[in-house]
């Protein structure tokens, strides 16, 4: 094994020598690994959307498990329950739940390192909740894959840690173009979650990855066009009259939003504290899915299994559809709280999935109830009700994740509908909006919070670009002259709150600076104290700071030059003090609290 290592390195090596020789640097580099990982995420989602078409064929409610019985109900979620307890607790425990918020925590604390195994354990994980009826969607599980897959290629070739984030993204947006057939959905659900940045830099590789891993899907399943495509697209109708109950839609699934979140926390604090083991806690779920299944259909359809199991497509597709109005009002509603229900069983309880098609089953169960509701009060026309279960679609999607941009263009690319895209765009926003009130963080970053990892939201960085220097408090700036001994500096250092000091000439000029690091690195020599003077551990190339200076180009600064202090100068370009980067991120922090 040892000498297998080796060799990759040495092959690293040499393979990222012959690129730099031909003139590709970083950037053209990340490029080109971009272009493979999107290749390989596309292949990796064919390959998991074809385990899942082989388990569903398994356990159709037609010829396969599900049709032999209702205690199939319960008998089949606990078995697959229980296998998945043994894969995640054995293989990965990364797998469990609905896997964003682990990629994320990678990106933090790991440097995007993310173990091989998990896309395996993840795939076939996943494939058992949902084939066996577990209430879970595609998304979670393609995200870790695609991320796996990033990572995998990012640590064989030894890239950098900014790098591998964007590598890790480039799988994350290849994967979500693939499984759902949504390129640009997959590129924004890359920015907008995972890296919180749309430079150019960034945006160009996530895009190419995008695009190979869509195009490569396009060949292998030629016939796959929208998973929501609507075929009478004459069925709807918007007037600008209707923003009013769009509005009205946006708050209620803000709350229904927040609601959902809280009661999937509230399920595994639950299972966290249930004293069994971590195997069979997902068993507890599926019998409680089980249950509630047996229960649905003793009432409602005796031969067929609930809407709520699974991924709940075929319900959706009928509420978006013409057929809306004979679904019925409080049918709706009744499915949307037990998908919830549902989803918190399994996912709660340590199953494997996503979130994302959940969200659209709430969604589109409230959003078509409300448009029913509409309907009968004679507000709108028959024809608009179903817009509005795709607005709900949307909306839901929006409020769960703090997503508003991936929930409008991916309801775009999913349903192929730009007749409803003006109340998307208006419903995704207010939900977004009143979620952000009821609830700072999504359902992705809740689960970092509560392990104390801040992840700051989009809009969070731009308050870096609103606040100025001169709204920072200083400290006096302690000045040295090039000739003065080490020895007076360490007698300076008792009066001034700066572990550095600022170098002026005789025209009190500025010069460069002397760090505290130097000073103690200095101080590993005894000896050499009484003979060493400033000029000779100063640093000339530390820029000033001026105090219009706005605070993401004074961490920046801070960042490439790792000093804890840096001079300021007024309007005379006259030294007046020093900011430390302590006080800069304590105003930061403050922003982002009154923010919050």
């Amino acid at each position: 094994m040892g000498r297998l290592i080796r060799r990759i390195s040495l092959w690293r090596i040499q393979f990222t020598r012959a690129l730099e020789n031909v003139g590709i640097n970083e950037d053209r580099m990340l490029i080109l690994l971009s272009i493979m990982v999107g290749g390989a995420t596309g292949l990796g989602a064919h390959l998991f959307y074809e385990l899942l078409e082989l388990a569903y064929d398994h356990a159709s409610a037609s010829d396969g498990l599900f049709a032999r019985g209702t205690y199939m109900l319960i008998l089949l979620p606990t078995i697959g329950a229980i296998l998945v307890g043994i894969i995640t607790s054995t293989f990965a425990s990364e797998a469990k739940g609905h896997g964003v918020p682990e990629v994320m925590d990678a990106l933090c604390r790991k440097g995007g390192k993310i173990r091989p195994r998990v896309a395996f354990a993840k795939a076939i994980s996943s494939a058992l909740t949902i084939s066996s009826g577990g209430s879970a969607g595609t998304e979670g599980p393609i995200v870790q894959i695609g991320a796996a897959i990033g990572s995998s290629v990012g640590q064989v070739l030894g890239i950098k840690r900014h790098q591998m984030n964007t590598l890790v993204a480039c799988g994350v947006a290849g994967g979500i173009a693939a499984i759902f057939n949504a390129p640009i959905a997959g590129v924004l659900f890359a920015l907008e979650i995972f890296l919180r940045d749309f430079s150019f830099r960034t945006f160009s590789p996530i895009v190419f990855a995008s695009v190979i891993s869509t195009s490569l899907t396009h060949a292998l399943r030629p016939d796959e066009g929208g998973i929501f495509e609507v075929v009478n697209p004459e069925l709807y109708t918007f007037r600008g009259a209707e923003l009013p109950y769009y509005l009205v839609l946006g708050v209620f699934c803000a709350i229904a939003s927040v609601a959902f979140i809280r009661i999937l926390y509230f399920a595994e604090d639950v299972a966290d504290k249930v004293k069994i083991p971590n195997t069979l806690k997902p068993a507890v779920g599926g019998a409680l899915l089980g249950l509630l299944g047996i229960a649905y259909v003793s009432i409602r359809h005796p031969d067929l299994v609930p809407e709520f199991y699974s991924n709940g497509y075929p319900l959706i597709r009928q509420a978006i559809g013409p057929d809306l109005i004979s679904v019925g009002l409080w049918t709706l509603v009744g499915l949307g709280f037990l998908k919830g229900l549902a989803t918190t069983f399994t996912l709660g309880s340590g199953g494997s999935g996503g979130i994302f098609a959940p969200s659209l089953f709430m969604g589109a169960c409230l959003g078509g109830a409300f448009g029913i509701a509409m309907h009968k009060l004679g507000l709108i026309e028959e024809t608009s009700a179903s817009a509005y279960a795709i607005v709900g679609m949307a909306a839901l999607v929006a409020g769960t994740t703090h997503a508003p941009l991936t929930a409008i263009v991916m309801l775009y690319e999913l349903t192929r509908q730009p007749r409803v895209i003006l109340p998307i765009m208006f419903a995704a926003i207010v939900t977004t909006s009143m979620a952000q009130y009821l609830l700072r963080e999504s359902i992705y970053t809740l689960k970092l919070v509560r392990r104390g990892i801040r992840i700051g939201r989009v809009a969070d960085a731009t308050i870096l670009r609103r606040l100025h220097a001169d709204q920072v408090p200083t400290v006096p700036a302690p000045l040295v002259r090039p000739d003065a001994p080490l020895q007076q500096l360490l007698r300076m250092a008792e009066d001034y709150q700066s572990p550095d000091f600022v170098v002026v000439d005789e025209d009190g000029k500025y010069t460069g600076i002397v760090v505290a690091e130097d000073i103690k690195t200095a101080l590993l020599q005894p000896e050499a104290v009484p003979l060493l003077v400033v000029a000779e551990l100063a640093r000339p190339a530390v820029p000033c700071i001026h105090p219009s200076d706005t605070l993401d180009s004074v961490l920046d600064k801070f960042a490439r030059l790792r000093v804890n202090a840096l001079p300021v100068t007024g309007q005379d370009d006259v030294i007046r003090s020093m900011i430390t980067r302590h006080a800069v991120m304590d105003v930061y922090q403050q922003a982002l609290d009154e923010q919050g």
